[in-house]
Parts: C-alpha cells; structure tokens; sequence
C-alpha cells in the first residue's frame, strides 16, 4: 500500500507540471518556468483491533508557473489519498483520493527556511469501494528537523525536429506533520506522520521545434 501512495503522491505533483507545460510546448517552441513549495507527509494506523490499518498521503504546494511570452499563473492545491485496509479478512474498506484547488492565501503557509508548514482545507473525496462522495477536513502542521539537503538536475534531448533542455533544483528539509484529516466521523491521522518532507523547487525547461 505504501507503494501506492507514493505513485499517486508523484502522479498529483507530475500532472500539474504536465498540464502548465503543455502549452509551452503546443506552439512548437518556447520556454516553461515552474518554482514553488510544497510538503508532503505519509501517515500509517491501526485500529484497537488491531485489524484495520489505515494509511493515508498528502500534499500541499503552492507554485507560480510561466508560459514565455506570457505572464505568470500561480497555482495551489491539496490531494489526499486514504486507504483502509482489515489485514485480518483481506478486505479493502476504503479507498478515497481527492484534491483541493485553489488554495487560499491562508489555507497553505511554508516558511522561508523550510522549517515549518500548515494545510488547513476542505478536500472533495470519492471513495472507490463505495462509489460515494465526502468531504475531507484537513488541519496539518509540519515541523522541520535536519539540514536542508540540494539536488540539481539537468538533461537535454535531442531528435531531428525536437531540442528539450531542462534544468531542475530542489531543496528539502525532512518533516514531520501531526493533526487531523476528518469527515466528521473519523480522525484518518490520529498518529503524527512517520515520513514527510518540506521542498521548494525551481525549475525551467526550453523547447525548439516539438511540434
């Protein structure tokens, strides 16, 4: 299950770079900056059974894209990812994903040194088990521990009637979040996260050609 969480967790930060790329690269040429930050956390319980395990995933990020020439957008959203599982009958018993967007100026506060977050929204949820809607309350705060740790990416692809160079830098501090993710009914979170993170990314990608 942690397997899962981590795709959807790539997938919800690689589409919103995809869907803001798409139209630097539609016109067959053109450039694509993205900066932003954003934290992200993996929470695990179990139930006094000890039968229901409940994992779940989230993200914040606040970026502002730009299509040159143009002017910047500024995006900002959550995703959830909830699974509960009874590892006693091998039974899934919820499997909900959902997002919220746009943020608020409030709802998603990352500090300067990367040293704190907080998430404060409502995500709109559909469970797959069920085939039914709910809403989700998210009250998040990450706390920072560590060094921040940099990373730099650079490639550059070729084809006869295509050049794509992009450059990429990160900066991430190890965090951990503690709160609450309700319906009204369930706390999803009752135990701090076991994993997460706080990130601010720069990144800038040029095209020739690509029609």
């Amino acid at each position: 299950m942690e397997t899962i969480l981590r795709r959807f967790a790539v997938f919800a930060l690689a589409l919103t770079i995809f869907l803001h790329h798409g139209a630097a690269s539609a016109g067959g040429g053109g450039a694509f900056n993205f900066r932003g930050p954003s934290a992200l956390a993996n929470f695990t319980s179990t139930d006094a059974s000890g039968c229901v395990q409940t994992d779940v995933m989230v993200i914040g990020s606040d970026s502002v894209s730009q299509n040159e020439p143009g002017p910047s957008t500024a995006f900002s959203f959550a995703s959830v990812t909830v699974s509960q599982y009874d590892i006693c009958n091998g039974v899934q018993l919820l499997f909900a994903y959902g997002s919220a967007a746009p943020l608020s100026d409030s709802a998603f506060q990352v500090s300067s040194r990367l040293d704190s977050a907080t998430l404060n929204a409502r995500a709109q949820m559909f469970d797959e088990v069920s085939g039914s809607n709910f809403d989700l309350e998210l009250h998040l705060t990450w706390t920072g521990s560590g060094s921040l740790s940099r990373s730099f990416t650079h490639s550059n692809l070729h084809s006869p009637d295509c050049i794509v160079n992009s450059r990429s830098k990160g900066t991430t501090r190890t965090a951990q979040a503690v709160g609450s993710l309700s319906d009204g009914v369930t706390d999803f979170t009752p135990e701090p996260s076991y994993e997460g993170s706080i990130v601010m990314v720069r990144s800038g990608t040029v095209t020739v050609g690509c029609n």
